[in-house]
């Protein structure tokens, strides 16, 4: 008797990790996942200024490790 190993292939992500930052310029920063598709901004609360500022959406930085991984990198 035979084994039958059968690999299904892995479906591929909708949504990408962004991180959002402040437009007031106190450098306020959070992550969020979005959809494939256009970049996104959004009315969010900054707690420097106290009030709800635009955020505007930045890709997360990302470098390889040495085996193979990435990490996050968040420059500023």
């Amino acid at each position: 008797m035979f084994l039958i190993t059968v690999f299904f292939a892995k479906s591929k992500t909708k949504t990408i990790l962004v991180k959002m930052l402040s437009q007031a310029g106190t450098g306020v920063t959070f992550n969020t996942k979005r959809s494939l598709g256009e970049k996104r901004t959004v009315l969010h609360y900054d707690p420097i200024v106290n009030k709800k500022v635009l955020f505007v959406e930045q890709k997360k930085n990302m470098l390889p490790l040495n085996n193979g991984v990435k990490r996050n990198l968040i420059s500023k």
